[in-house]
C-alpha cells in the first residue's frame, strides 16, 4: 500500500538538521505547526502522523479512520492518549534516551550561570563599555561561589539523571539521589526530605506524572536552604511555580533556572515573568533538548521507527497471504 505520511510541526525540528527520506511508496506532507483544530484536516487519510509536539487526544483519533501509527520525535509518550490507541491497534513510537547528554550538560550549564555569574559579568561590561556604567578596578556586583564539594540532589534516577550525576562528580561535588520508586538503596539515595535539607543545588530530572506533579510546593521548598538553587530542565509541573515565585520574591530561595514551564509555550503574561529581572533566575524556552547532535539523532530515530513499522506490517500482510 502507498502510505500518506504527516509531519505535523516540523518547526521542532531546528535548521541545519536533515530529514531521512522514506524507503517506500508514500506521499510525505509536512507543516510548520499543528493547532488543535487544523488535525482532522491535515490528518484526514494520513496513516502515519509524526509529531514532535502536537497532542494527539481521542476525541480526534476517533475520527482517524486509516491512522496506524503515531510516531514520536520526543523521549515521553504524555502528548497522546495510549489507552486508546492500545485498545484501536494504533502503534505508537518515541525515542528515548536521545537527548541524554545534550539535557544534561544544559543542566549543568545553568548551574554554573547560577553560582558563577558569567552573563551577568558580561553584561556589566557591556554597560561600562555604553558608558551606563563606571569603569572600575573591581567588581562585586554578583556574588560567585564556587561548586567544588556542594550538594547535588537529583530528583530521578533515568539516563539524564545519571549522566548528571557523572557531571556533577566530576567537578567535585558530593551527590545524592531522590528515587521516586524505592527500588534503589545506597548512601546516595535518600529520602525526598533529606534530600531537601541537604542539597545546595536541586536538579529536577524527572517525568511529570500524578505523583510528581506539585511534587515541590511551598512546604517542601520552606525546607531547603536559603541559598540553594534549583535547576528543571524536566518537566515544568514539578515545581510548583507560584510556590516557586513567593520563595524567590521573599529571598527564601538561592535561585532558580528554569527551562521548562507547566503551560507552554509560555504566554507574555505568565506569572513566571514577575521573575523577569530577579538577579538569580533564569528562564530558557525548553530548549536543553535541542543541540544539533541531539535533534539529528531524534529525527533519525523517529523515521528510522516509521520505517521498522511499515517494514514489519508488510511482513505480517506477506505471511497473512502466504508466502510459497
Amino acid at each position: 500500500m502507498k502510505h500518506r505520511v504527516v509531519f505535523l510541526d516540523d518547526e521542532g525540528i531546528g535548521p541545519g538538521v536533515v530529514t531521512p527520506g522514506l524507503p517506500f511508496a508514500h506521499d510525505w506532507i509536512s507543516h510548520p505547526y499543528t493547532r488543535p483544530e487544523q488535525l482532522l484536516e491535515r490528518l484526514a487519510g494520513a496513516t502515519v502522523a509524526l509529531t514532535c509536539s502536537v497532542p494527539l487526544r481521542e476525541a480526534h483519533l476517533a475520527r482517524l479512520p486509516d491512522l496506524q501509527m503515531i510516531s514520536l520525535a520526543m523521549t515521553g509518550t504524555d502528548i497522546v492518549d495510549m489507552d486508546y490507541c492500545r485498545a484501536r491497534g494504533i502503534t505508537v513510537t518515541n525515542v528515548p534516551g536521545y537527548a541524554t547528554n545534550t539535557v544534561a550538560e544544559h543542566s549543568i550549564a545553568m548551574m554554573f550561570e547560577l553560582f558563577r555569574r558569567v552573563s551577568s559579568y558580561h553584561s556589566l561590561m557591556q554597560q561600562v563599555h555604553s558608558g551606563a556604567r563606571e569603569a572600575k578596578n573591581i567588581y562585586f556586583d554578583y556574588p560567585i561561589r564556587d561548586l567544588r564539594s556542594r550538594v547535588l540532589g537529583i530528583v530521578g534516577n533515568g539516563p539524564i539523571a545519571r549522566r548528571v550525576a557523572e557531571l556533577g562528580r566530576a567537578i567535585g561535588m558530593s551527590v545524592i539521589v531522590h528515587d521516586r520508586g524505592g527500588r534503589y538503596t545506597g548512601p546516595d539515595f535518600v529520602p525526598l526530605e533529606a534530600l531537601l535539607q541537604r542539597s545546595d543545588v536541586l536538579m529536577i530530572n524527572c517525568p511529570l506524572t500524578e505523583e510528581t506533579h506539585d511534587l515541590l510546593g511551598a512546604a517542601q521548598l520552606a525546607r531547603m536552604k536559603p541559598d540553594a538553587v534549583i535547576v528543571n530542565t524536566g518537566r515544568g509541573g514539578v515545581v510548583n511555580e507560584a510556590a516557586l515565585i513567593e520563595a524567590l520574591e521573599q529571598g527564601r530561595l538561592g535561585g532558580a533556572a528554569l527551562d521548562v514551564l507547566e503551560h507552554e509555550p509560555v504566554r507574555p503574561d505568565d506569572p513566571i515573568f514577575r521573575l523577569a529581572r530577579h538577579p538569580n533566575f533564569i528562564l530558557n524556552p525548553h530548549v536543553a533538548w535541542s543541540s544539533q547532535d541531539a535533534m539529528q539523532g531524534l529525527i533519525d530515530r523517529a523515521i528510522g521507527n516509521i520505517v521498522q513499522f511499515v517494514e514489519s506490517t508488510n511482513c505480517s500482510n506477506l505471511r497473512a497471504g502466504g508466502i510459497r
